[in-house]
């Protein structure tokens, strides 16, 4: 950016903080408000040419403030889902003891199973069932069509299910299906 536009981003952020500060702050843990707030103005420092100017700038905010108060509170509830598990975890007795080494040995065969997946195949996976995006969130976020998402989904979750069975079993794919309704 240029001096002149370090001046013209600095007038909007004076114009236009506290406006996207209470806005994060009504939808967000006081706590976390102006985190929200901050990470709002990154996007826009980035995407200030994008912006548009005078009073059509602060909608705009708005609808970047709404997309990061969205990201905020699926980290809340990733956290919170996580906290949850790590309290069952807790809660194991000793003869519990051998869960975590077989769920081990399950979490090191999906991952080396993952890893011989084609890279966009394995980020569409992840992105679906461990970032918990829906298709369409995929989608934007790999600039890919919905279509092609389904697709990339239902083919690795296939690879996927061929890798992890015993070798008899290799024929009889059954269908992993989602939240979301869709088919394999």
């Amino acid at each position: 950016m240029t001096q002149t536009n370090d001046a013209d981003f600095e007038a909007v952020y004076e114009r236009h903080f506290r406006h996207v500060l209470a806005y994060c702050g009504r939808r967000l843990p006081s706590s976390e408000a102006p985190d929200a707030a901050s990470d709002t103005f990154l996007v826009a420092w980035r995407r200030f040419d994008e912006m548009p100017r005078g009073d059509a700038a602060r909608p705009w905010l708005y609808g970047v403030a709404y997309r990061v108060v969205s990201n905020h509170r699926r980290s809340a509830g990733r956290r919170l889902r996580l906290t949850e598990r790590l309290k069952i975890v807790d809660r194991r007795t000793a003869e519990d003891a051998s869960v975590p080494v077989v769920r081990g040995e399950a979490d090191r065969e999906v991952f080396e199973a993952l890893a011989r997946l084609d890279e966009i195949d394995r980020e569409v996976v992840m992105l679906s069932l461990w970032e918990e995006l829906s298709s369409p969130e995929v989608a934007k976020a790999l600039g890919l069509t919905e279509a092609a998402v389904r697709k990339r989904k239902s083919r690795a979750r296939r690879r996927l299910q061929q890798q992890l069975e015993p070798t008899e079993q290799v024929g009889n794919v059954i269908p992993i299906t989602e939240a979301e309704g869709e088919a394999p």
